[in-house]
């Protein structure tokens, strides 16, 4: 395999440093085997980093990085600024992927991620040269419970995610279960399973600093999805019986301080903000355990990371979470969106939290989700789907 173009959907940029970062680890993951140009293009909303287009590139080794910001006319109609939004990044995308066939000559693949919209992309470059692709999933949309998703898109955009799912050579996912509710909506859509990957070098276990109290992390954007007000409603539940304190690592918002105020929290959960994850790591290696108490997730990046590191997790009991955890070796369930029965089981971990294997934990985690295990995964496919 020589060469092989990625179009990503998310990635991280100056405008949100920490968007689609799994991406980004994949790439890297598959970069120690191949050489990967990636083209990401985003909308500058605010025009803080141009008014009309401007191209970044990066390389590292076998790994090129090529982001796109632009800005798009604004009439004041909605609808029309869309389009006319659409349109430009359809225009932007053909003529990178043009200019970047030009100078480099055809790539051997194309490598989506995310179908919705850079596999608008990958359709055009397959009309145009004939150049197989294949899509990587992580999107919650497929799911049945989120709060917006699939169902809530047009006709037309519908039908370009059919398109793009049926046209492709082969369609990864992080999860069997991203995979079913992929093929709720597109029974005729095969999948083959290849998960997030963890970066060993910076997550791993070390010796935990001494404290008369057990330390509780939570990373997430704090959204609906991640239920981080079931976490605090189950703190306040134990706020009284015993001596804890967490950390919440992530996107912060005014209604969450609120909550941690009125809960009589602000001596005991900390809101710490975005950091990069070197910064992360550090602070999972002093916890005693990570709370992800989600009502939907397709895998869940930062059980992996809390796992590499020797900690395990307290999760809600949903089936995606089964894939990664199993119930006091690297973690405990909860049942879902049950602040009473999370107290509970909170409370049950401190009971036996030194009966988790530390080093087993980190070892086992280490072997299943390291870069080169995961990237030889889409090395093998991606000579399958050009031999």
């Amino acid at each position: 395999m020589k060469r092989v173009l990625w179009l990503a959907s998310w990635y991280p940029n100056k405008l949100s440093p920490f968007d689609g970062d799994f991406l980004q680890r994949h790439a890297r993951a598959v970069s120690l085997f191949c050489a990967v140009h990636v083209i990401y293009i985003v909308k500058d909303e605010t025009g803080n980093i141009t008014k009309d287009e401007k191209t970044e590139i990066t390389a590292n080794g076998n790994l090129t990085e090529q982001i796109i910001y632009y800005s798009s006319p604004k009439t004041g109609l909605k609808i029309l600024d869309r389009f006319l939004s659409h349109r430009k990044y359809r225009q932007l995308y053909q003529r990178a992927i043009s200019d970047h066939v030009e100078k480099n000559g055809k790539p051997d693949l194309c490598h989506v991620q995310i179908a919705m919209r850079a596999g608008l992309g990958a359709l055009w470059m397959k009309k145009k040269w004939n150049i197989p692709f294949l899509v990587s999933e992580q999107w919650t949309g497929y799911l049945d419970a989120v709060d917006f998703g699939i169902n809530n898109y047009s006709v037309i955009q519908k039908k370009w995610f059919r398109q793009i799912l049926q046209q492709a050579d082969a369609v990864t996912v992080v999860s069997d279960h991203l995979g079913k509710a992929i093929r709720q909506h597109f029974p005729s859509v095969n999948y083959q399973v290849i998960p997030n990957v963890v970066d060993t070098d910076i997550f791993f276990p070390v010796p935990k600093q001494p404290t008369d109290f057990v330390k509780f992390i939570h990373i997430s954007n704090m959204n609906y999805q991640k239920n981080t007000e079931a976490i605090l409603a189950a703190l306040h539940v134990l706020k009284d019986e015993v001596l804890f304190s967490m950390q919440l690592y992530g996107t912060s918002n005014p209604a969450l301080l609120q909550l941690i105020s009125s809960l009589q929290l602000g001596d005991k959960v900390m809101m710490m903000g975005e950091v990069p994850q070197p910064q992360l790591a550090k602070a999972i290696q002093q916890s005693d355990a990570l709370i992800l108490y989600s009502r939907y997730e397709t895998f869940g990046c930062v059980l992996i990371e809390a796992n590499a590191c020797g900690v395990p997790v307290i999760v809600s009991d949903i089936d995606v979470f089964h894939e990664l955890i199993k119930e006091n070796e690297n973690g405990m369930f909860a049942k879902e969106n049950d602040p009473a029965a999370l107290a509970e089981k909170i409370k049950a971990f401190i009971q036996q939290k030194d009966s988790f294997d530390q080093h087993a934990i980190a070892e086992t985690t280490a072997g299943k989700y390291n870069f080169k295990k995961v990237g030889r995964q889409f090395i093998d496919l991606y000579a399958e789907l050009t031999s």
